[in-house]
């Protein structure tokens, strides 16, 4: 699907209606209204991003595509994290570091299942990958709950930050690890792409893609500051947590553009493509985007260390041993996929009565 003015309608409309909302938010005196507005028009960008990397994958491949739609997915996830980290809401920001890494492992990867498996039953994919990935997430998990064990021991209090820092640091390193790994020893997607793609008629034919790409992400980070100054407004206007807000709301709005994404791979038979996007972009979140933003709090003045609570933990760990299970095989089916969004709404719900 090449562009045209047709199918650039949207995205079009998309951006235009986001600045005008941006423009005009402050008008809107019904901070939940607000809420929902914003994350209604961040959902209607995300689907600008997840169809313009959907157009430039065809180009590049699905890998390369699905690398592009973790990189401006997981783009709105470290935005909005990074409004709510200036306005002191540190709880509401480690819970989206948790919901979203369960966002995408147990939502975005089941759905996809289910669509790809109901489409095209039994669908398979790289163990080679799915076993690098397995450690991965296991490194993440570790990383993600050593600071909040050294916390539950009562180790040193002094010790938190410091222990937070050096695993960022780590994190920081092992996620450049994957992303050479990736690129560098997979030599026949890197010729492909040398090869077929890297050429000046293509990327003429990409250039009004991209351009879309960076539009929408623009307009995402502006909309975000509008519903970030909501949160506090909506958790006491519907009587709900700020870690219920972090771990549920905020989550499904931020993974909008990879979600969309990957249930577009899974549509077209591409699973590889919809595994990639769901483990990768919990990937990046926990290795880049959590890491990130402890740096970014100490540069700020704000101390944010990864201390989450104990059911918090426990939630992502099961996610992984889930995750692990259902994808080791190199295979999955439409059934895996219910049995993997089953959970997520087990947790959503634990969360919520809580």
């Amino acid at each position: 699907m090449g562009w045209s003015w047709k199918n650039s309608g949207f995205a079009m409309t998309a951006i235009a209606v986001g600045v005008v909302v941006f423009l005009f938010g402050s008008a809107i005196s019904n901070h939940a209204l607000l809420f929902l507005l914003d994350g209604l028009v961040i959902i209607g960008l995300a689907r600008v991003i997840g169809t313009s990397t959907e157009r430039v994958s065809k180009e590049i491949g699905s890998v390369a595509g699905a690398l592009l739609g973790i990189t401006f997915g997981n783009s709105v996830e470290l935005i909005l994290s990074l409004f709510a980290l200036h306005e002191g809401l540190f709880e509401v920001v480690k819970a989206s570091i948790i919901g979203g890494v369960l966002a995408n492992l147990l939502l975005t990867l089941g759905i996809s299942m289910m669509i790809g498996g109901g489409a095209t039953g039994v669908q398979q994919f790289s163990r080679r990958r799915a076993g690098m990935n397995s450690a991965m997430l296991f490194v993440a998990v570790i990383g993600l709950t050593t600071s909040s064990i050294f916390s539950f021991l009562k180790f040193r209090a002094s010790g938190t930050e410091s222990l937070s820092i050096g695993v960022a640091a780590v994190f920081l390193i092992v996620y450049m690890g994957g992303f050479l790994f990736s690129f560098l020893t997979h030599r026949s997607f890197v010729s492909h792409f040398a090869e077929e793609d890297n050429t000046p008629a293509v990327k003429q034919k990409l250039l009004p893609d991209i351009l879309m790409l960076f539009a929408a992400t623009v307009v995402v980070a502006f909309i975000s500051d509008q519903l970030v100054g909501s949160i506090q407004f909506v958790s006491s206007e519907w009587k709900l947590s700020e870690q219920f807000i972090g771990l549920v709301f905020l989550p499904l709005i931020g993974i909008a553009p990879e979600f969309l994404t990957a249930v577009i791979f899974a549509r077209q038979g591409k699973i590889e493509g919809s595994v990639e996007i769901a483990v990768g972009s919990s990937l990046q979140i926990s290795l880049f985007v959590a890491p990130l933003l402890v740096i970014v709090g100490l540069l700020m003045g704000k101390s944010l260390t990864l201390v989450f609570t104990p059911a918090q933990v426990v939630v992502l760990f099961l996610s992984t041993v889930l995750v692990n299970i259902v994808s080791l095989d190199g295979e999955t089916h439409w059934f895996e996929g219910v049995m993997v969004v089953a959970t997520y709404v087990i947790f959503a719900l634990m969360f919520f009565f809580a």
